[in-house]
């Protein structure tokens, strides 16, 4: 059985009764200051481990900004100064999303797949006109490698 919303008479979407839940939740232990401490340090340690996860992967393969960007939510959820970094990073997300989505971008970008095609199959045909499917046209490459593990290439 669905929960519906009184004012409008549609059903709730999953995240607006885990949202619903969780404001229930925190504002139940906002009216007691020590619950209230608690749970906004508990916030500040879990959004800066991942911030800090975050940063890690910047520095190794992973996917740094999206889970910096991610800790950032969780301390904004407590803290305004969160909040005030989270807001331009939304505002640039939301400008990058329009542009990706629009249909000159993508035409742009199918116009620079076309172009980079045409130029290595070109380069290629060039290449096996003058040589054939042979590494002769690597030779400057090739005759260190040789040289050096003693190989014939």
């Amino acid at each position: 059985m669905k929960s519906e919303n009184k004012d409008t008479g549609e059903s709730k979407s999953f995240s607006d009764r885990i949202y619903a839940r969780y404001m229930g939740r925190r504002n139940a232990a906002r009216s007691n200051p020590v619950l209230d401490a608690t749970w906004r340090g508990i916030i500040a340690v879990v959004g800066l481990t991942i911030v800090g996860l975050g940063i890690f992967f910047l520095l190794f393969p992973g996917p740094g900004w999206a889970v910096i960007i991610l800790g950032l939510i969780v301390l904004a959820s407590e803290y305004a100064w969160a909040q005030r970094l989270l807001n331009p990073v939304r505002e640039f997300s939301s400008r990058i999303a329009r542009i990706v989505v629009s249909q000159e971008y993508r035409a742009k970008l199918s116009n620079v797949i076309l172009i980079s095609t045409i130029i290595f199959v070109a380069l290629t045909y060039a290449y096996w006109a003058k040589w054939g499917a042979t590494m002769r046209g690597f030779e400057p490459i090739l005759i260190p490698i040789e040289n050096l593990f003693n190989l014939e290439i």
